[in-house]
């Protein structure tokens, strides 16, 4: 069953020239035009390369199709800013984990685009947990592609090499499970929150942190704590949950994106513990 579920992904988007003020054209930019809407979606240098959401889709759909992992999985986009950028999905019911019984991690694959600049092509394969429908970003091994637009890349090779992911995602559940079996305290907690997503950049030797990001985080690891264990796996689950709940943010798909690029590096910490 091929359940698609759609926000006009396909309309057309070309490069036009643009003018100055008294009709000369400026031949160090053009514009990315939506010619359904004649929006001007992005104004951009002369190595900006389109890459259409077309593109990006059909490339997707062709490669599970060659993977032949079966035809029961729903599609999904996302779109937002009239046009300007592309968030989809395909998860795969047939395709799970079980970590713990009852609490299921489902095969997903995402993919980004945008034609104003703000969003580079992106496309990763990871896990989508389905007890609260929150999206789980599991360790580094999972394949994953980043491109600027600037750049020459495959997006029909990108795709094959993100549904290889598939077989390292068969191979999580045992991860999953030390971590329910892989006892912190909430000293351990705060610590790896402080050093990783709470952690602010400076010029200066001293550290400093995102003291608000932090008194969050450890309120929802709280919540997930009374209900999973003081254990990795309700720590995990507490990054999943803030990453895939962003709809109080000004931006909800770009924080999304952010945050869960952010928890895929602070994975990586989480041996350590």
């Amino acid at each position: 069953m091929f359940d698609s579920i759609t926000n006009n992904w396909d309309y057309h988007v070309e490069m036009q020239p643009i003018y100055d003020g008294v009709g000369n054209e400026i031949t160090t930019h053009r514009a990315a035009v939506r010619t359904d809407t004649n929006l001007v979606l992005g104004v951009h240098g002369s190595k900006y390369k389109i890459i259409s959401n077309d593109e990006v889709v059909s490339s997707v759909m062709d490669a599970v199709d060659a993977a032949d992992i079966g035809k029961d999985y729903k599609f999904t986009t996302y779109i937002s800013d009239d046009g300007r950028k592309m968030r989809g999905e395909i998860l795969f019911p047939n395709e799970v984990i079980t970590p713990a019984i009852g609490d299921i991690t489902q095969f997903r694959v995402s993919f980004y685009n945008s034609y104003d600049g703000s969003w580079a092509f992106q496309q990763s394969s990871d896990g989508l947990r389905l007890w609260c429908l929150n999206g789980c970003t599991t360790p580094a091994t999972i394949a994953k592609t980043w491109a600027k637009h600037t750049t020459n890349v495959s997006v029909e090779g990108s795709s094959h090499k993100i549904l290889q992911g598939l077989a390292i995602f068969r191979d999580q559940e045992d991860v999953y499970k030390n971590y329910i079996t892989s006892k912190v305290t909430p000293d351990d907690v705060e610590n790896f929150f402080r050093k990783t997503l709470c952690h602010v950049k400076t010029r200066s030797k001293q550290d400093k942190h995102n003291d608000k990001r932090l008194e969050e985080l450890l309120k929802l690891y709280d919540v997930e704590a009374d209900t999973l264990g003081q254990n990795k796996w309700a720590l995990y689950n507490t990054m999943t949950y803030w990453a895939t709940h962003t709809g109080q943010t000004k931006s909800p798909e770009n924080t999304r994106r952010i945050r869960e690029n952010e928890i895929a590096v602070a994975i990586e910490n989480m041996r350590f513990l």
